[in-house]
């Protein structure tokens, strides 16, 4: 089984690099924000800052499934922002073999990227927001640079990164 979790800041292109590793390298996506809660939908969209409790309740939601995925995929990519560390080490703690992949891209794409974006709730304003409660990671991982358009650079990367 292989479990990659691409995670990073809003706008780096975590969806966009999942569904590289569905096209090109046999992985299942799934999108983590599937599973935010309607607790979480609205306080998005009243610019409100997750509470801890949120959080517990989401990351308990979405590690669940993610176990139920893994026992029907044996390749599975998740793309989610992942803002804290407790939650990753929540998450290695149920499923030790996860790999964590960090999604970076310099701060004017990911905002210039976010301001593009149509009918999506998370907008410029909030995702700064996220920005200042995103915790460096500590745990073991990867990094993927998504500066660059187009999907050979990140196709690289991954056979370079990822085995």
């Amino acid at each position: 089984m292989s479990l990659i979790i691409l995670f990073g800041l809003p706008g780096t292109g975590k969806t966009y690099v999942g569904k590289i590793f569905e096209k090109y390298f046999d992985y299942y996506f799934y999108e983590g924000d599937n599973d935010l809660t309607p607790e979480m939908k609205a306080a998005i969209k009243t610019k409100t800052v997750f509470t801890d409790q949120m959080r517990d309740v989401f990351f308990e939601r979405l590690i669940g499934n993610i176990q139920e995925l893994t026992k029907k995929h044996k390749k599975l990519v998740v793309a989610q922002t992942f803002i804290k560390e407790k939650y990753r080490l929540q998450l290695i703690k149920v499923i030790p073999e996860t790999k964590f992949v960090l999604v970076e891209t310099k701060k004017e794409i990911r905002e210039k990227r976010l301001q593009k974006r149509a009918n999506y709730p998370l907008d410029l304003e909030y995702a700064r927001i996220m920005e200042l409660n995103f915790e460096s990671p500590n745990i073991n991982h990867l990094t993927i640079i998504n500066d660059e358009d187009g999907e050979e650079n990140i196709k690289k990367q991954i056979k370079l990164k990822i085995k």
